[in-house]
């Protein structure tokens, strides 16, 4: 297959994405995001992302399958130290009382193996008035990826240290990575962040708030490389303030601490984004049913987080508490529409069916729609 062979979506799970990333010329005439970059050796499918329906093909790289499992293993760990990489030098960076953390790498954090492997980092843009079309953004975009960078370089030389300093005083060879792997460990081997090869795209231009899209090539041993997401959102109200969160990093050796949404701040969110976006994501779904299941959503926040994303909520009749008073139902019938079968690319051992995250999802959430 190639680029010129894939129509508008909707693309079935048999579609595959060609292995190598279109060019600007192609890109642009079939209306592609720039953003594109698919894994080279390994399977992926077209996936509908609503953040880029400004394009004619509104698509991203669905999660990699590949064919050996231990080169999958591999693949996923340098991708999450990749991750951890960005997110050290978000931390240790001149904005990082300016980006707000929320999404995948929370849950994670929170949540462990419950919630989705993160893939991407989602970030919120503060204070509320920073546009996304000054120089400034431009600044923090391209410095975020220096700052990528130079952590990732930093954490590698470090680990280097540590492990020569182990083998020196146990007087032993250090393993390698067939044998690790053997013994169950999938190392990700040093993994390097390429701020030079950084590409960007706006995304909801349409929908919810402005936003840029960065991604960020990372190289490491035994792979054939990848890229990590990051999008950045602009003019965000904030029903609640974020709190400054520890990130641990996947391989225990510290944490990023970084400002970042609430768990009940964070349910509120994908509830609202549940409830109103015109394409309900399965991946919203399925956090929130995590998220609700171990936190408590007060009433008067989720109240908040509506009348900030949308003042006409007051124009009609409402509660005590700001909603809607036909919402528990109106959020049920939402939940039916979910775009489920694009989030099943990603996660194909998922049921088929959302009907029973749907219904832990409102069995979860019946406190708070009895306070309404």
């Amino acid at each position: 297959m190639n680029w010129d062979d894939l129509r508008r979506a909707p693309w079935p799970d048999t579609a595959r994405l060609p292995a190598r990333p279109p060019d600007a010329g192609t890109a642009a005439r079939l209306g592609l995001p720039p953003t594109l970059r698919p894994v080279p050796d390994a399977e992926q499918v077209p996936v509908f992302d609503p953040a880029m329906k400004h394009h004619r093909r509104a698509l991203r790289p669905s999660e990699p399958r590949f064919g050996d499992p231990d080169r999958g293993a591999r693949w996923y760990a340098a991708r999450r130290r990749a991750l951890d990489h960005v997110l050290a030098g978000v931390a240790g960076s001149e904005w990082s009382a300016n980006l707000m953390l929320r999404g995948s790498m929370l849950l994670s954090a929170w949540y462990g193996a419950a919630a989705r492997d993160p893939g991407d980092l989602d970030f919120v843009l503060r204070p509320e008035d920073w546009d996304v079309h000054e120089k400034r953004t431009d600044d923090l975009l391209t410095g975020i990826a220096r700052a990528a960078e130079a952590a990732s370089r930093a954490a590698e030389a470090a680990s280097h240290a540590a492990e020569a300093a182990s083998h020196a005083a146990e007087a032993a060879p250090p393993a390698d990575d067939a044998s690790r792997a053997a013994d169950g460990d999938a190392p990700a081997g040093e993994v390097l962040i390429h701020a030079d090869g950084a590409v960007w795209s706006d995304i909801w231009t349409y929908d919810r708030v402005p936003g840029r899209r960065v991604v960020l090539p990372w190289a490491a041993e035994g792979t054939a490389g990848g890229t990590v997401q990051l999008d950045f959102v602009f003019n965000e109200p904030l029903p609640a303030e974020p709190e400054f969160t520890d990130v641990p990093r996947a391989d225990g050796s510290g944490s990023a601490r970084v400002l970042a949404a609430t768990p009940e701040l964070s349910l509120a969110w994908k509830v609202l984004w549940l409830y109103s976006d015109a394409y309900g994501e399965g991946k919203d779904l399925y956090d929130a049913c995590l998220l609700a299941e171990h936190t408590r959503l007060p009433s008067e926040l989720l109240g908040k987080a509506l009348e900030l994303a949308d003042h006409s909520y007051r124009n009609g009749p409402v509660t005590e508490t700001g909603f809607p008073e036909s919402f528990a139902a109106d959020f049920r019938e939402a939940l039916e529409y979910v775009e489920w079968d694009e989030f099943r690319k990603d996660r194909p051992n998922l049921p088929v069916s959302p009907q029973p995250y749907i219904d832990r999802l409102t069995d979860a959430l019946a406190p708070t729609f009895a306070g309404l």
